[in-house]
């Protein structure tokens, strides 16, 4: 998504506008959020303990009735003990309507963005009441993320606060091989609160402004508001012309959504019940650490380790420090033992980087692992190898497979050359060296065994097996559903590149 420059500016600017103008101009880049709607409505337009003082729970407050009806009870109702604490006012005009039509055709879709947010929600309201933000900001990662930590827009905007890799490296996220402060909920509300409490300066506390801003920009609602004020126009949010779609929507969009939290059974629609009291712990980490051993280590669910701690693209945490989110019940278990037992288990595993010729195939035969594995810990879904990518691979399982005789060799045949296995295998030719203690110039015979990676007792499992050819496939299609490469389907099958494909046809392919 493109970033809008700040306008050059006269005295005709309102003071708010010539006070935003002390901020760093960084900070005038677009914020590049994506606004996510109900699947069937989208058009395109759009550790430290928590117990510490600070955590307490919100005040069992509501409306009260006319009729003298004692204040809900919402110890037990943290959706209904923040939509208590609205205080916002709702526009009344067309946009909001047309928003509010939209989504309270999707009841369902609402209840399943209010449970999404149950680890998250206290810590958010939390951080939101510290800053003195308004609590309608609760109700913003549905629209950015549907509370999906890993949705990623076609701007790379990652997280449910939806941060563009330039904000958010202004705001403090960083980003390495093995974290993205992005979809870190705690550094990304950290950040999400900065940044609205600076638009909220800069616009005056013109919540619409400030909210569209968050969307698209200061700079381009600066430009919109200069431009309304030359030509004689209304400046307030609603006037504006010179901005988008997706942002003129956008604070309708949550507008809409504070008016169906506020009155819930008005729109048929009630929310998931999440407790009204603090969920998570901080558990701090000086250290890599494996978050597969940590979970089987302390008996939680590792998806639900992940869910917690979505900024860890990796099993392995990376040797900066970071802070992992637990919940609040289970902060003991992850004690000093058991983090230097999960650290231990993150020694195993060193970084890859994918040159060209590179399958995962090919990875795993050689460093003792499987494509499984190899997709397991380094989260992954797919298994298209891109040269540049890096991934964690096994360390020291060659050396142990050597020195126990149960390494993977490959017989040279006349005429072969090291460089020429290195090639047929995808073993870097420096490897070949070291794992067979050669020289420069190593001589080979036929017959020879050349050590080109580690067997695993579950190699039956990655073991070639049959596919038969159908009508209209061709190999660039078979690697693409068997998560290999047309190099590695034609060094299988001895066939070459060009190779026809006929139907029936038997073909050897790697199984992941």
């Amino acid at each position: 998504m493109p970033s809008h420059s700040l306008p050059a500016l006269t005295t005709r600017l309102p003071t708010r506008l010539l006070r935003g103008l002390l901020l760093p101009a960084l900070v005038l880049l677009l914020h590049g959020c994506a606004a996510l709607v109900p699947p069937a409505d989208r058009d395109g337009s759009e550790a430290r303990d928590s117990s510490r003082p600070g955590f307490s729970t919100l005040p069992a407050i509501s409306r009260q009735g006319g009729d003298g009806e004692p204040a809900t009870d919402h110890r037990h109702d943290l959706w209904g003990a923040v939509a208590s604490r609205f205080t916002l006012p709702i526009p009344d005009n067309a946009r909001v309507d047309a928003e509010i039509r939209r989504y309270a055709r999707h009841p369902e879709y609402l209840r399943e963005v209010s449970q999404r947010a149950e680890p998250y929600l206290y810590m958010i309201v939390e951080k939101l009441e510290a800053a003195n933000l308004p609590l309608e900001l609760t109700l913003l990662p549905i629209v950015e993320s549907a509370y999906l930590p890993q949705a990623l827009s076609s701007s790379s905007a990652a997280g449910i606060w939806q941060f563009i890799p330039s904000t958010g490296t202004y705001f403090g996220l960083d980003r390495d091989a093995f974290y993205d402060g992005r979809r870190d909920i705690e550094a990304s509300t950290d950040a999400a609160v900065t940044y609205f409490s600076q638009l909220r300066g800069m616009f005056d506390d013109d919540w619409p402004t400030v909210i569209a801003a968050y969307n698209g920009g200061q700079g381009t609602l600066l430009n919109a508001i200069r431009e309304n004020e030359q030509r004689g126009r209304p400046t307030d949010f609603w006037s504006l012309k010179q901005i988008r779609k997706e942002t003129q929507d956008y604070p309708a969009r949550l507008f809409a959504l504070v008016r169906i939290f506020s009155e819930p059974e008005k729109y048929g629609f009630t929310p998931h019940a999440i407790e009204n009291r603090p969920a998570l712990a901080q558990v701090e980490l000086d250290r890599s650490v494996s978050l597969v051993k940590l979970a089987d280590l302390t008996g939680m669910d590792h998806d639900e380790l992940y869910r917690l701690n979505p900024g860890f693209g990796r099993s392995i945490t990376g040797d900066t420090p970071r802070q992992l989110l637990v919940p609040r019940e289970a902060r003991g278990r992850f004690d000093v033992d058991t983090l230097n037992s999960a650290a231990s288990a993150a020694e195993d595993w060193q970084r890859y980087t994918f040159v060209r010729g590179d399958s995962f195939y090919r990875v795993a035969q050689r460093y003792g692992s499987s494509v499984d594995e190899l997709l397991a810990i380094n989260r992954r879904q797919d298994a298209v190898a891109r040269p540049g990518q890096v991934i964690l691979v096994p360390t020291g399982r060659v050396d142990r497979a050597i020195a126990s005789g149960n390494a993977r060799t490959h017989t040279v045949q006349p005429g072969e050359s090291l460089w020429a296995i290195s090639r047929q295998h995808g073993v870097k030719l420096a490897e070949l060296r070291r794992m067979n203690a050669y020289g420069d110039n190593p001589v080979l015979r036929p017959g020879d065994k050349v050590i080109i990676g580690a067997t695993m007792a579950s190699d039956d499992q990655d073991a070639p097996s049959k596919y038969v050819v159908q009508p209209g496939d061709t190999l660039w299609q078979l690697a693409q559903r068997f998560s290999t490469t047309v190099e590695e389907l034609t060094a299988l099958n001895r066939i070459g590149p060009d190779a026809a494909l006929k139907p029936g046809q038997e073909l050897r392919v790697a199984s992941n």
